[in-house]
Order: C-alpha cells, then structure tokens, then sequence
C-alpha cells in the first residue's frame, strides 16, 4: 500500500541532509532563500556541510543525518542536496518505520 504525504504549507519544516557528495554553503543558499519566501522551516543535517575526501561527511554521519530525518515527525519534507555513490553506500542501512508510520516527501 502506498501512502502519499500531505503538501507543503507554511510553517512546515523540511530537511536538508547531503547523503553523498560534498556541498559548499555557497552552493544551497539560493535554495534557502526560496524556501523561506515559501514560508518554511529549514533544519540542517548536523553533517551536511561536512567533508570525508569526496563525500559529505563519514558514512556513519551522514546515515545518521537521513535516519534522523526520516525518523522526525515534525519534518514534512526531506531534500537530499547531493546525491550519487555515496547513497549506495548508506541506503540498505536505513529503517523505514518510523517513515511508514509517517510518510514524507524526499526529494534528490
């Protein structure tokens, strides 16, 4: 069964988490400046502006980052900044019960 999330409405918090590559600040502002005229909330991955070599963060950090967002209630929305190889590297570690229980919008 599939159960699709609730839009988006002001006031709702989204996540942002980098479960691959390296992202600079830099990078994401313009995407910050539009979640914000859209009235949201945006929560940071407590790694995602971290560097291991070419990733975002040590595997480790960066399965915690997800996991914790997909875990939170409170965020409606998930949006992964960077992705590729490194993703493959964390994804069949997550658990997704807490997002069954509720389901959200991931994006990237």
């Amino acid at each position: 069964m599939s159960t699709r999330p609730e839009l988006l409405k002001k006031g709702d918090t989204i996540g942002l988490v980098a479960p691959s590559r390296v992202i600079e600040k830099a990078q994401v502002e313009r995407a910050y400046q539009v979640f914000i005229e859209w009235g949201l909330e945006v929560k940071n991955g407590k790694s995602l502006f971290a560097k291991a070599g070419y990733f975002a963060g040590e595997d480790d950090d960066r399965l915690t980052d997800l996991q914790e967002m997909l875990d939170n209630p409170a965020v409606k929305c998930i949006f992964c900044v960077r992705g590729g190889y490194g993703m493959t590297r964390i994804i069949d570690q997550l658990d997704f019960t807490k997002f069954e229980e509720h389901p959200k919008w991931i994006v990237g």
